[in-house]
């Protein structure tokens, strides 16, 4: 007999589609191998160029967004394919200091956004605080209502609404 659709198929067709028209990409996080980011081209493309505008980097910058983000959506770049571009080790060292590049292991570097380091590590960290604030509670619980009302706890920097989604959604809480 015929089986399902799995239901994350069908989610992602729509996904495929605008990421092969060039029009979104998949940005790892680092928060995981299943913490991807869907950032839309246009935006992103104006972030990138905004946090390089004035630098000696812009123009490496503004090059490979047209060649390398523009032609290869995949979610890292290998060496080999990096040079392939015509981008070496001495540009690629550039592109990570301007952000647009993290490293991802030896030889690869995923596409970032600069800047969101900081976020990451407000988040992971905000996270962490209020995960231990929950643990160290009586029976390890809290009423949803008094964690929204309590003063945040120190490293909570993107405020205990926005972690608490986080972790709800996370099923990290219940």
């Amino acid at each position: 007999g015929a089986r399902p659709e799995p239901r994350s198929h069908a989610s992602t067709l729509p996904q495929n589609r605008l990421r092969d028209e060039g029009r979104i990409r998949l940005l790892q996080l680092g928060l995981g191998p299943d913490a991807l980011a869907v950032v839309f081209m246009e935006p992103y493309r104006e972030k990138v160029l905004a946090a390089v505008d004035g630098t000696p980097r812009a123009g490496l910058v503004r090059r490979f967004l047209d060649s390398a983000v523009a032609t290869c959506p995949d979610l890292s770049y290998e060496r080999s394919r990096v040079r392939d571009l015509g981008f070496g080790d001495a540009d690629v060292t550039q592109l990570v200091g301007a952000g647009v590049l993290t490293v991802r292991d030896a030889g690869s570097w995923w596409l970032a956004v600069p800047g969101a380091g900081r976020f990451v590590r407000a988040f992971v960290h905000g996270r962490r605080a209020l995960l231990g604030l929950v643990r160290r509670s009586r029976h390890r619980e809290v009423p949803l209502r008094e964690l929204r009302e309590r003063r945040p706890p120190p490293g909570a920097r993107l405020g205990v609404r926005y972690l608490l989604h986080d972790l709800l959604g996370a099923e990290l809480l219940r």
